[in-house]
């Protein structure tokens, strides 16, 4: 990917945008992966991040794993689903990342075309930079 599709997608995906994502991840996308954090989960959160997100697979919760991320990561991993290159996800989550992409205002991406199944995989590669579940 290059460095100006980069820079042009950190522009163009707003905080309101990442939020979203966030809401759409947390509202289902990862809910059949990650917990809810605990409250020294929350508390752990370091201030250059803004997300607290716990993996913890069903019959995977001895395997508990906190990680936090930044509204950059969220942009970084955007950017790499975006790219025409990508080989992380199939043609339908990349196609919705395309469209939200083509379909971008001043106000940002069109983040309507994020669904649950997108924004879960967008999360997944913000943390672990693939696709781990799903």
């Amino acid at each position: 990917m290059t460095a100006t599709l980069t820079s042009r997608v950190t522009e163009a995906l707003t905080d309101d945008n990442v939020q979203d994502i966030i809401d759409i991840a947390s509202y289902g996308g990862i809910t059949y992966w990650a917990d809810e954090p605990t409250a020294a989960e929350f508390a752990g959160l370091p201030v250059d991040k803004e997300y607290t997100i716990v993996d913890a697979a069903e019959g995977f919760e001895a395997d508990r794993e906190t990680h936090y991320l930044s509204k950059d990561d969220i942009r970084r991993a955007y950017a790499l689903l975006l790219d025409l290159n990508q080989e992380l996800v199939n043609r339908e989550y990349h196609g919705y990342i395309v469209q939200s992409w083509l379909e971008r205002d001043w106000q940002g991406i069109d983040a309507g075309h994020i669904d649950a199944g997108t924004a879960d995989v967008i999360v997944q590669v913000a943390i672990f930079g693939v696709v781990r579940f799903g």
